[in-house]
């Protein structure tokens, strides 16, 4: 691509300086496109090129009469990028289970140190909903939730942005792996009882008995998969 077709990149390096500078915050308006093209020196199609990238990206949000928006969720913002980027690459189940056991693997110390009150009556409620599921729908759901619970825990939010992101991709894989397992363990007790392990230890403070749970559970995945 010629160079002078390149120049919508001075708007995009221009709104990264001034986010990471903390001169444009999250919810802030950024300067017209005319000023834009004046100070940057480039044309104002490029500003529009620019801002249309941005914009699909989830950086900029444009109000109708109002002018553009810098996003206020970059956790969500990030979470959503990344998603595109694991069904773009097409990463397969043996990839989406490896890289979740990182991120839980890695996740579960640091949610054992800083997980909340809150959290942790979040967690029991979810493990109750979960033992008493009627069906798989529901045994989804509250096995979901009860990870999804732990990473945040973690209050770190490239961990928690990482994880949400690919929460959408799994999607397209856990229902038919939970039933694998399933009907590969003939029962869902195992399960249930790698979750109980997970979330006494982590409302325990006991990291090694919420390991043992965790390890179960992938334990399972692998073996039954």
């Amino acid at each position: 691509m010629p160079e002078e077709n390149k120049t919508y990149k001075k708007l995009i390096d221009f709104v990264f300086e001034a986010v990471r500078n903390g001169k444009i915050k999250p919810g802030d308006k950024l300067p017209t496109e005319r000023m834009l093209a004046a100070d940057l020196k480039i044309a104002r199609n490029s500003v529009r090129e620019g801002i249309r990238l941005l914009e699909n990206m989830g950086i900029i949000i444009p109000k109708q009469g109002s002018g553009n928006y810098l996003a206020m969720n970059f956790n969500e913002m990030m979470s959503e990028m990344l998603s595109f980027l694991y069904f773009f690459k097409g990463m397969d189940e043996e990839q989406v289970t490896e890289f979740r056991w990182a991120i839980e693997r890695e996740a579960l110390p640091l949610a054992v140190e800083r997980i909340s009150y809150d959290e942790k009556k979040e967690l029991q409620k979810a493990l109750a909903a979960l033992l008493d599921a009627q069906n798989e729908k529901e045994q989804i759901k509250y096995d979901r939730k009860i990870h999804q619970i732990i990473v945040k825990a973690t209050r770190n939010d490239f961990l928690i942005s990482s994880y949400e992101g690919l929460t959408g991709f799994m999607d397209l894989y856990v229902k038919s792996m939970r039933h694998r397992i399933i009907v590969g363990m003939d029962s869902n007790d195992m399960l249930e009882s790698a979750h109980i392990k997970l979330v006494e230890g982590l409302i325990e403070g006991n990291l090694d008995r919420s390991l043992e749970g965790l390890q179960d559970h992938f334990g399972y995945i692998e073996k039954y998969r």
